[in-house]
């Protein structure tokens, strides 16, 4: 029996210490890349005022990969995440506006948007047994076009859809979206890690059938990532409407864009799971692929053509890596 404790403890040490390794071979590795992205740029890169800038773009878009974090990890592939960002921002913008809320009825209303369009999926996808992508394609156009309808209804007001001006500007500003960011990091980390709810979720993500006969209840669970996914959701939607001042609605599957940034941030954090929590590796992630993005336009290549094509190249990356040793089906 001892001898066995003892082989134990020796493995359990034997883990801790290559999983500190690997995550110093990381920061070196990622401060060897920013160095070499400093000297290349002519030390712009690295200077204050632009690290400020980066960190404040990318954090609605840290925000939309929490969201998928929590409504992906159950097995769900709902590509009509980006139509309803576009409609819980519209939302928040007239609870801010119209009604006078300021930056908490922008809050509350794309967060409650985005839970309730969320839920609905939910349920409508499980009564009708669709499989997720499928009825994520069907609920995004159905999104694109409610909102393209109250754009439209705006322009034959002689106006257009909700601008905040003035109002609830201060939230995509420093210090307040570090705040929100670090708040949303708490609360990704406590609940996938320490409640059972997060538990359940990554139980059902890597097994339906043995999730249910370990007594999990499928619907319930997926409600709880629904909720928890439109509180993310709505916060990087209010963020981004704070930052631009107005979203505009789309049709013709195009409000997938919105979510692209995230999602290769999503994919190339699963590759570092195993070094780092996936809710700080998005934040790595994320932050790095801004930082790419940000090099390239320093070095005046052009948005629309080459850094489209670099996003387009991450992703299929961060999709291979990530999946590597993963065989299935589509869900």
């Amino acid at each position: 029996m001892g001898s066995v404790k003892g082989s134990k403890k020796v493995m359990a040490d034997k883990m801790t210490k290559n999983l500190m390794k690997s995550r110093i071979l990381l920061a070196v590795v990622i401060v060897a890349v920013y160095v070499v992205f400093n000297f290349i740029t002519g030390g712009l890169l690295l200077t204050g005022a632009n690290l400020s800038h980066l960190f404040s773009g990318t954090v609605s878009s840290i925000l939309m990969a929490w969201a998928m974090l929590f409504i992906f990890l159950p097995g769900i592939i709902d590509l009509s995440v980006g139509a309803i960002f576009i409609l819980a921002a519209n939302v928040g913008g007239i609870f801010a506006v119209n009604l006078n809320l300021g930056t908490f009825g922008l809050v509350v209303g794309a967060i409650l948007t985005s839970i309730a369009l969320l839920m609905l999926n939910t349920i409508l996808r499980q009564a009708l047994k669709i499989p997720s992508w499928i009825f994520g394609i069907g609920a995004m156009m159905v999104y694109e076009a409610i909102g393209m309808f109250y754009s439209s209804s705006m322009v034959s007001q002689g106006t257009q859809v909700v601008s905040l001006g003035d109002t609830a500007r201060e939230i995509s500003k420093m210090p307040w979206n570090i705040i929100v960011v670090v708040i949303g990091f708490l609360l990704a980390y406590l609940v996938l890690h320490k409640t059972s709810a997060g538990y359940n979720l990554q139980a059902l993500g890597s097994n339906q059938i043995v999730a249910e006969h370990m007594g999990i209840n499928v619907f319930k669970t997926l409600i709880y990532s629904a909720i928890i996914g439109g509180i993310f959701l709505g916060l990087a939607a209010a963020i981004n409407l704070s930052a631009v001042n107005r979203v505009m609605p789309s049709l013709g599957l195009t409000s997938m864009q919105f979510i692209i940034n995230a999602l290769a941030g999503f994919l190339l954090a699963s590759t570092l799971q195993k070094i780092v929590n996936l809710p700080f590796a998005i934040i790595i992630s994320l932050f790095f692929i801004s930082s790419i993005f940000n090099v390239l336009t320093i070095l005046g290549v052009p948005s629309g053509t080459w850094q489209e094509t670099t996003m387009g190249l991450v992703v299929i990356l961060s999709g291979l890596v990530a999946n590597r040793k993963f065989e299935g089906v589509v869900k």
